[in-house]
């Protein structure tokens, strides 16, 4: 029965990240998904009590697939600057397919505020521990000065995320072009190749 449950569970996460993604938190409504679904809007709130409580289920699976994604680049054995590399270039693909994650930056802000601070707060937190992982590889390899600002990690996420949210302000729709992407790859490319130049050992 646990079993059912959860896979109903799923069934109604999945059909609400679709709603979510297409019409924004504020326009999609518990009665369109518990239809998606084949099922009572009361069935539904026996699930999720409230809207809020299946947004942040959302929030929380593509969390949880970015963190997945990011953990397998840390598993490699390639030197911690590509692991970098790779962890931004992963970022930037999990964000531009990832239309909730997108959006959330400008287009909802209005209409999950304390939703999107918490969810922020829970992937800037995990991502900068990722890249702190990275950094301290790389210092205990010997390819990272030593000597590294302990700050450096919070330094570069901060980059990363600025570059993104000043491409998604200018944008109109909630899908990012492909001039659009490339450019913002483009940007975050040349600050990491500075950053990794900066912290690497051979430049002392």
């Amino acid at each position: 029965m646990e079993n059912v449950s959860k896979e109903k569970e799923q069934i109604i996460i999945s059909a609400a990240r679709k709603r979510f993604a297409h019409y924004g938190f504020s326009k999609a409504t518990m009665d369109e998904i518990a239809v998606d679904v084949d099922m009572g809007k009361a069935s539904l709130y026996y699930y999720f009590p409230t809207k809020e409580s299946l947004f942040q289920a959302v929030l929380n699976e593509e969390l949880n697939e970015f963190l997945i994604e990011m953990e397998s680049i840390l598993a490699t054995d390639m030197p911690a600057s590509s692991k970098l590399v790779e962890l931004v270039k992963k970022r930037l693909e999990f964000f531009r397919q990832s239309l909730n994650l997108g959006s959330l930056s400008y287009h909802t802000f209005n209409d999950t505020n304390q939703l999107k601070r918490k969810f922020f707060s829970d992937l800037e937190s995990k991502e900068l521990a990722l890249i702190n992982r990275i950094l301290s590889e790389g210092k205990s390899n010997g390819e990272f000065e030593k000597r590294i600002d302990p700050e450096s990690g919070v330094v570069l996420l901060h980059v990363l995320q600025g570059l993104r949210i000043r491409t998604l302000k200018y944008i109109k729709s909630l899908e990012m072009n492909e001039e659009t992407f490339n450019l913002l790859q483009s940007e975050m490319n040349i600050f990491l190749k500075i950053f990794i130049k900066g912290i690497s050992k051979k430049n002392q």
